[in-house]
């Protein structure tokens, strides 16, 4: 008989995650980072973890003379959470206490990514179109 993923574990390893990059991670990169979901195994070995960063290119720019700092690239923050995998495998298994503290994954969320890039078009739409009674 095949065993099912148990959600319960899915939503605990989330947020012993979201609980360990707020309070053990320093790396600057992970800073924005929010987990959007967790899937572990059925036998507990692996969880593949989705996630989402800010865009950095939906941040507006600076106000004159004011220097913010750039929020980091998915590719960067995708470097860093793979940097921090066994630091945060760590503080799961500190956490929960499961038989066997599952192998992390991470990926990030498809969902953001669409919502995205259908968020990119419309600013490309909306700033190509002149608008009602602009002159043709």
């Amino acid at each position: 008989m095949a065993r099912r993923r148990n959600p319960r574990v899915d939503r605990d390893v989330r947020a012993a995650l979201a609980d360990a990059l707020m309070t053990e991670v320093s790396d600057p990169r992970l800073a924005l980072v929010t987990i959007t979901d967790v899937e572990v195994t059925p036998d507990h070995e692996v969880a593949t973890v989705s996630w989402t960063t800010v865009d950095p290119d939906l941040i507006a720019s600076p106000v004159r003379g004011a220097r913010r700092p750039r929020p980091p690239r998915p590719d960067q923050v995708a470097a860093a959470l793979d940097a921090a995998a066994p630091l945060l495998r760590g503080a799961v298994g500190r956490r929960l206490r499961l038989r066997s503290t599952p192998e992390l994954r991470f990926r990030p969320d498809p969902v953001a990514a669409q919502a995205a890039a259908v968020e990119r078009i419309l600013r490309e739409r909306r700033d190509a179109d002149p608008g009602p009674g602009a002159p043709s």
